[in-house]
C-alpha cells in the first residue's frame, strides 16, 4: 500500500501546526476558569457568546491565536466539538473534550 506523500509546504508543516494547536486545547482543558482564560487571552465577555456555533468559535481563536497555520484552516466541526484542519483533500480532527463540549453545550 502507498502513502500519501506531501504536495506542498503547508502538507510538510501539518505536524507541528496540530501539536500548537492540540496544545493550545489543552491550555483551556486544564483551566480552572474558562471564562477567565478566554477573557485574558480574547480579550471579550461571554455576553458575546450566546450558542453553541459562537462558543465552538470562541474556541478556535483561542487555538489559533499566535500559531502560523501555513496554509490550513481551522473551523469548528459541524457537531460543535472539535475543530477540523484542512488543506485541499485532507481533512484532520481534533476533539475539544468533555470541558469544552460542556462550555460548548453550556451544561
Amino acid at each position: 500500500m502507498s502513502t500519501p506523500h506531501p504536495h506542498s509546504l503547508a502538507d510538510l508543516v501539518l505536524a507541528p501546526v496540530l501539536i500548537e494547536l492540540e496544545r493550545s486545547l489543552d491550555s483551556l482543558r486544564d483551566s480552572k476558569d474558562l471564562e477567565f482564560s478566554f477573557a485574558l487571552v480574547l480579550n471579550d465577555t461571554a455576553g458575546a457568546y450566546r450558542n453553541p456555533a459562537e462558543r465552538a468559535g470562541r474556541i478556535r481563536e483561542y487555538a489559533v491565536r499566535d500559531v502560523e497555520l501555513h496554509g490550513w484552516t481551522v473551523q469548528p466541526t459541524p457537531d460543535h466539538h472539535g475543530l477540523a484542519v484542512e488543506h485541499g483533500d485532507y481533512k484532520v480532527s481534533l476533539m475539544f473534550g468533555k470541558p469544552l463540549v460542556d462550555y460548548v453545550e453550556q451544561r
